[in-house]
């Protein structure tokens, strides 16, 4: 018996794109049993085109834009299958991917509650696939297997975090809808937080296949409406801020090496308000925020930084300009 998976896709202004997204679905050799088309306020005439394109293959559903976890969010409320997939409306499915996920939750044991598969890419020139990108983090062995350290890949959004890509998802409903959706707060983290958040509930199987095609056009191009300042360090640094301090929170009970993971991220980000302030000459938020990076994760870099923002915030601003010209260097090299 084929389960009943119903597929969310949030969608902004993608008119285009977003047509090859379902038409993906479509093409599933395991049949959704439902999608659902998320728009977010659209003013590029997505709704015409995709009833003109599907009709009621699809149900369409349309909200003021409030951002992707909104969106997400309605359509997990909409949705009437017992196992959720998500979409993002610039990503595409190969035809197998559904089939191969349901195959690996058959041959889990115990039984797992989300699987997530490999990952290529659309429009980038790179060639290898995610899991390559991220094998000094994490090897997937096998066609099939479960990923037992899961929490620490996710606390990194970007990089190994990405590894987990909220396109190649599909997970039991009652879990997510027990978690409470996606955090509306978060512009920017909202997939991995949300990921995490379900991890600390099941475990996950994968898929040693590049079953989701993940589009990298110009982010630019990507983040648009209510996230359109991704690219400002404030805003990252902000969304960063809030995400691991509720991962923080949640994992007062998980093992003390998931909770270091996270103390070390939000010590660096508490050192990039350091950076922040000292360029703006509010010593004092720099201090504090130093302050509170020691407290986290006490490093070398960390202590002279704490060292020089109290007796000179300009050598301190010096310090931390040198170290930066210092990475771009090695970085072009």
């Amino acid at each position: 018996m084929n389960p009943q998976i119903s597929v969310v896709i949030p969608t902004y202004n993608r008119a285009e794109k977003v047509q090859k997204a379902v038409e993906s679905v479509l093409a599933q050799t395991l049949p959704a049993f439902e999608i659902i088309v998320v728009d977010d306020g659209s003013s590029d005439g997505t709704e015409q085109s995709l009833r003109a394109a599907f009709a009621d293959r699809i149900r369409y559903c349309f909200q003021p834009n409030q951002g992707v976890s909104v969106a997400r969010n309605r359509g997990m409320e909409e949705s009437r299958g017992e196992w959720i997939a998500f979409l993002d409306s610039d990503d595409v499915w190969q035809n197998d991917k559904l089939e191969w996920q349901w195959r690996a939750l058959e041959k889990s044991v115990p039984p797992c509650g989300a699987c997530y598969t490999d990952v290529g890419f659309l429009n980038h020139a790179e060639t290898r696939t995610m899991f390559q990108l991220a094998a000094e983090n994490y090897q997937h062995g096998g066609e099939i297997g479960v990923n037992t350290d899961v929490l620490r890949l996710l606390v990194r959004p970007g990089g190994a975090g990405m590894v987990v890509c909220l396109s190649s998802l599909l997970a039991r409903k009652s879990l997510m809808r027990e978690l409470g959706g996606f955090d509306p707060r978060l512009l920017y983290t909202q997939d991995s937080e949300f990921m995490f958040r379900l991890a600390m509930r099941t475990r996950f199987c994968y898929v040693n296949r590049p079953l989701v095609l993940f589009d990298r056009s110009p982010v630019e191009d990507r983040h648009i409406g209510v996230s359109s300042a991704w690219n400002k360090l404030d805003f990252f640094l902000q969304d960063s801020q809030l995400r691991l301090e509720g991962l923080l929170r949640l994992t007062k009970d998980q093992p003390r090496a998931i909770r270091d993971i996270v103390r070390t991220q939000l010590a660096g980000i508490h050192s990039g308000w350091t950076n922040w302030y000292l360029q703006e000459s509010e010593y004092g938020k720099a201090r504090a925020a130093v302050t509170k990076a020691a407290q986290l994760n006490l490093t070398f870099n960390i202590a002279i930084k704490w060292l020089l923002t109290w007796l000179s915030p300009r050598l301190a601003l010096r310090f931390v300009r040198q170290r930066e010209g210092k990475r771009a260097s090695a970085f072009t090299v």
